[in-house]
């Protein structure tokens, strides 16, 4: 028996109508549904894809929220093995991802191991939540020779030394800090909270952010 492919398929920023027609086509044609389980009341990804499933089989793996390596390692290591069973039984696996899978993923760490296995391993890329979030705030990224940094809002740096547009994801522990740190510096800042989501919400400058601390906040930051 062949074995089957395993997908990790990006399925956009929240707007189930912004998923790509080879996402959805995927999707419909896999036999297993992989989504992640971090533990949470609702699963963001799985919701966003369900009209597609259709009843096909749906496999959970846990994927807790911890920056824990060794849990980590072990939660990957195990969801791993997991498809790599159902790949062994000849069935395709899509492994549903918000946005793109390349962009800060945990797809990507199951992909990579299943790869580094031997199966057949494919990306489907997915839009970006933050060309959503720019989308939303009706702004480009960049212009011309502009330069774009993602960095996740956790960096201890000093991102604001760096030419061009700083998009600052994963905002939700550190916008109180990110907030103080951004006012009255003269640069155009954005924020958008759940872009492309029922519920999404779009701050215009730092001095209008509030500090609930959701996940799926973007923040940009645009050279003076």
């Amino acid at each position: 028996m062949n074995n089957g492919t395993f997908y990790s398929v990006g399925v956009g920023p929240g707007d189930p109508s912004l998923m790509t027609i080879k996402a959805v086509e995927t999707i419909r044609t896999c036999d297993v549904i992989i989504s992640p389980d971090s533990g949470g009341k609702a699963n963001v990804a799985l919701n966003i894809a369900k009209q597609y499933i259709d009843g096909k089989r749906v496999e959970h793996c846990p994927m807790p929220m911890t920056k824990d390596q060794k849990i980590l390692d072990e939660s990957h290591a195990a969801a791993a093995g997991r498809i790599a069973e159902l790949l062994d039984q000849g069935l395709s696996a899509a492994f549903l991802t918000l946005g793109d899978p390349t962009i800060y993923s945990t797809a990507m760490y199951v992909h990579k191991r299943l790869a580094a296995m031997g199966y057949r391993t494919k990306i489907i890329p997915g839009v970006p939540s933050f060309c959503a979030a720019a989308a939303a705030a009706n702004e480009t990224l960049c212009e011309g020779a502009e330069a774009v940094h993602i960095i996740p809002a956790s960096y201890s740096g000093d991102f604001l030394q760096l030419d061009g547009t700083k998009i600052l994801m994963k905002s939700g522990k550190s916008i109180g800090a990110i907030t103080d740190t951004l006012k009255n510096r003269g640069e155009e800042v954005f924020m958008v909270r759940r872009a492309s989501m029922g519920d999404e919400k779009v701050f215009r400058s730092p001095e209008d952010f509030d500090n609930n601390e959701d996940y799926f906040s973007i923040i940009v930051v645009k050279q003076k």
